[in-house]
């Protein structure tokens, strides 16, 4: 086995087939999740261009993608990012990564399900208060919890089944705005070129493009979770790449069909721009309010599919971070349940974590706030590891877009309304900093430089 290559035993449930790993990677990215919640924000920077910029995201994820597809090969075993910065680098770096890459997850996946109680709430016509949705959320993180201690066999099923809605879904939403096209003959080819910032009624510069990014770089990311649970596939040296690189294709061109059918049925772009809610504005418009209604159930399905793979990645990350020792309460957090051969201890840690974040504040934005440019920190680290270990052009052109990402997300002003702090996804990740370096140098360092954290040794690179 695999994990038994590095020095590891074989402790996970191996069960996890083809499709199972691009399911947990393509809800994990969750392309009508991504684009229901975050649509309207690009929209509104750059218009009909934001075809364009999600465009160029998806040729930028690719080449992350490339590359990972690559390391999942070579290192195929629970921990991605950690395993392979700790391996390419050394244990130091390793925690770095690892940490910003936990963030990510520990952060988004309370926000999942945030927008997932938000999203069934305004289908079902709740009304919920502000309490009520915390309420909702946490039932939700709990549901997904319970799933995830049943075994890694009954959380693939949930996603797999999840994922077949989904696609579903796609599908369903595409096939009835090309019906509508059709219908009344009115496609607006020139709104794809319409580029107009709302706020100023001109033509988009450079930190509204900048900022028209966040769409498909908050939607495009999560395809390499099907490498975090490499040691639950089988044959993983085959299957995972291959899961990696289909999840990102599958959700790129979807988006883009999605997202350019969207813009050739919405008319006025400037008209559409000044409703409340433009997206759903569009689409009440094309499809009638009882289709555009029906596809809010997919969106309702793919958000809570999301938080299932959301937690799958979260806790097999934090499982392998304390396999090797290097977060405080490891030997706790890496307790396997020898009956469902779950990460019992790291999955539970995950679910308190994550209903503290949402009783603690009571704006979700502040924790989400650092989800993509943690995760983005992470992907620069891992390609800052391949290119120093000689994986040539496409790792520096990884790491190029990486760097570009994040100033993307950090530079410009992205206030949120009833919060002063203007660049909240910069000054939390600064924060979280912070908090990872007092980690490693109260309780991490010590150990990794006396040989008590950190991978096995004289195996880690075994399959070189």
């Amino acid at each position: 086995m695999a994990e038994q290559n590095f020095g590891y035993r074989q402790e996970l449930n191996r069960t996890m087939g083809g499709f199972s790993s691009f399911a947990i990677s393509f809800s994990l990215i969750s392309v009508l999740t991504g684009i229901f919640a975050n649509f309207n924000f690009g929209f509104l920077e750059v218009g009909g261009w934001i075809i364009w910029s999600w465009t160029l995201v998806a040729i930028g994820q690719f080449l992350l993608a490339g590359v990972m597809a690559n390391l999942a090969i070579r290192f195929p075993i629970a921990g991605y990012g950690y395993q392979w910065t700790t391996r390419l680098v050394n244990p130091h770096f390793g925690f770095f990564i690892g940490w910003m890459l936990l963030i990510q997850f520990l952060t988004g996946f309370p926000g999942i399900a945030q927008t997932a109680a938000v999203t069934l709430s305004g289908l079902m016509n709740w009304n919920l208060t502000a309490e009520g949705i915390i309420i909702v959320t946490i039932l939700i993180i709990s549901a997904v919890t319970l799933i995830h201690l049943w075994g890694i066999r009954a959380a693939s099923k949930v996603n797999d089944w999840g994922v077949y809605a989904e696609l579903l879904g796609v599908a369903t939403i595409i096939l009835v705005l090309v019906w509508s096209i059709v219908d009344s003959g009115v496609i607006e080819l020139r709104n794809i070129a319409a580029g107009i910032h709302y706020p100023s009624a001109q033509t988009p510069g450079f930190s509204a493009m900048a900022l028209s990014l966040l769409l498909g770089a908050w939607c495009l990311t999560g395809f390499e979770a099907a490498a975090d649970l490499a040691e639950e596939t089988k044959a993983p040296e085959k299957v995972v790449p291959k899961a990696v690189i289909q999840s990102l294709a599958g959700a790129a061109v979807a988006g883009f069909v999605i997202i350019g059918l969207i813009l050739l049925i919405a008319g006025d772009i400037k008209a559409a721009q000044g409703k409340p809610n433009p997206l759903m504005f569009i689409l009440e418009q094309a499809m009638g309010k009882t289709w555009a209604t029906a596809s809010m159930i997919f969106v309702v399905i793919s958000v809570i599919t999301c938080a299932v793979a959301s937690m799958a990645t979260a806790s097999r990350l934090l499982f392998s971070m304390s396999r090797d020792g290097m977060l405080p309460g490891s030997q706790w957090l890496s307790k396997v349940n020898p009956k469902t051969k779950t990460p019992q201890s790291a999955t539970l840690t995950v679910c308190v974590l994550s209903c503290l974040s949402v009783l603690t504040f009571k704006r979700i934005e502040v924790i989400t706030a650092v989800s993509a440019l943690a995760s983005f920190i992470g992907y620069a680290g891992i390609m800052f590891a391949c290119v120093r270990d000689g994986y040539g052009k496409q790792a520096i052109a990884a790491f190029i877009w990486s760097l570009i990402v994040i100033a993307a997300l950090s530079i410009p002003e992205t206030g949120i309304p009833g919060i002063e702090t203007r660049h909240l996804p910069a000054w939390s990740a600064l924060v979280v900093l912070i908090a990872g370096a007092l980690i490693y140098f109260l309780f991490i360092r010590r150990k990794i430089l006396n040989g008590t954290a950190g991978p096995p040794k004289n195996i880690q690179n075994k399959t070189e």
